[in-house]
């Protein structure tokens, strides 16, 4: 990471990264973890980066450009350890994808006058799949599409000072996602059809917000915010006896809400602060299963009877930061979170059943039904996962006004908490962070 001034009135940063992830999914024969049946491992990577410029040069007229680059890279495997014991053979040769996103983007901010400022601006995005193993659609292979996609995104706003320290904004902005290569080409194991067409989602948003110091030393600020959302990207649990029990789709739907953040100086050495966020997400899955064309009976039922995973609907965070010296700060905190709602593919879900599937109903009446024979309905369970409380601390040590160190944990009480369903989060976790500033 760098920023460089150019002058007395530009500016250049650039950004370069690489980031690896390497983990491995294991299937057992049963809850006794006593008889593997295959070890999916993955090998990741992904680098880019991007370059911004910034310049004041023409009058009353902030004008920004940036370029970003992205390469995302996934290989998987399948080693099969049955019939046991081992030796363990490969099954097929690893299965390779990589893909290319970039953006070009420029804003330009108009200073119309001392207290108004008119920001607009513009980006071209693209999104190119580059290779893909033909054997990610199992035996025999067959070649898939690899799309190439892009999109113009935009984005409007309005800041006013009334005052030296208060501010209001309002803007409007229209993006575009991209779908993953996972959404495009993962197969859930045989369970659902590669589709590399998936339409990008896209939304509209709205924002009014503000943000004042009231009382010399309380900062408050606030935002209420609308999104319209168009081909949110979705997936579907359909009958689990046939090769595809899960379908893709996409659903049109909105999100609304508002944020809230304070922070207090009680004195020079004691600050108080949070910040508290509600969201509500609606998406028509009654009007995507309509819309599906070709879809059978059995799909339409079961997008209609989707509901949507993944986020609480109030979420909050509480700090105190207190100086007992110059050089010391001691940060204790609190994150909260309600419940998410996730789908349950346990021995009670009645999404469990017998028979079928692409691996044959002898194997799969041991790989997780537990025998059910009986029960399914064609409609997955949903539960509530919980809500949380997490405890946090950190102390950080300036050595200088260039340089400090931060040690601290996260999750101290070792609370025992999901984000998705059969997916427990880490419990107490320990960092050391060293900056400095040149």
């Amino acid at each position: 990471m760098s920023k460089t001034v150019l002058g007395s009135s530009s500016y250049i940063k650039s950004n370069a990264y690489y980031n690896t992830f390497q983990n491995t999914t294991s299937f057992y024969k049963d809850a006794t973890y006593t008889d593997k049946w295959v070890d999916s491992p993955y090998d990741d990577y992904n680098y880019g980066g991007f370059v911004e410029m910034g310049t004041d040069l023409i009058p009353m007229n902030t004008l920004k450009g940036a370029i970003h680059f992205r390469h995302d890279a996934h290989n998987d495997g399948n080693i099969n350890y049955l019939p046991s014991p081992p030796p363990t053979t490969e099954h097929g040769a690893p299965k390779r994808q990589s893909e290319e996103t970039w953006s070009f983007a420029l804003e330009n901010t108009f200073h119309a006058t001392r207290y108004l400022d008119i920001v607009g601006g513009v980006s071209f995005d693209t999104n190119k799949v580059l290779s893909l193993d033909p054997s990610v659609t199992g035996a025999p292979p067959v070649l898939l599409d690899k799309p190439y996609a892009d999109a113009w995104n935009w984005q409007t706003a309005a800041i006013y000072s009334y005052s030296e320290t208060g501010k209001v904004h309002a803007d409007v902005s229209s993006r575009t996602r991209f779908p993953t290569l996972f959404e495009r080409y993962s197969t859930r194991f045989d369970s659902k059809e590669p589709d590399p067409n998936v339409d990008p989602e896209r939304a509209t948003n709205y924002e009014i917000g503000f943000s004042d110091i009231f009382f010399r030393n309380v900062h408050v600020s606030s935002a209420i915010f609308y999104s319209d959302i168009e081909d949110s990207i979705q997936n579907a649990f359909t009958a689990a006896n046939s090769r595809t029990s899960i379908v893709g789709f996409n659903a049109d739907g909105y999100n609304y809400g508002f944020q809230f953040s304070a922070d207090w100086d009680v004195s020079r050495s004691l600050r108080i602060g949070g910040n508290y966020t509600y969201l509500e997400r609606h998406l028509d899955f009654a009007k995507a299963a309509i819309d599906m064309s070709g879809a059978t009976q059995v799909a339409r039922d079961a997008v209609a009877v989707t509901e949507i995973e993944g986020t609480p609907r109030h979420k909050g965070f509480i700090y105190v930061a207190w100086k007992p010296m110059d050089w010391l700060t001691l940060t204790p905190s609190v994150e909260l979170a309600t419940d998410r709602t996730a789908m349950v593919t346990s021995c009670s879900s009645t999404l469990v059943s017998t028979g079928g599937g692409a691996v044959g109903a002898t194997q799969n009446s041991g790989n997780g039904n537990c025998g059910k024979s009986s029960g399914f309905t064609g409609k997955p369970n949903y539960i509530n996962i919980g809500s949380y409380a997490l405890v946090n601390f950190q102390a950080e040590y300036a050595f200088n006004d260039m340089t400090s160190m931060t040690i601290g944990g996260i999750n101290l009480l070792d609370e025992n908490y999901f984000l998705t369903e059969g997916f427990p989060e880490p419990g107490r976790q320990f960092f050391a962070n060293l900056r400095a500033r040149f």
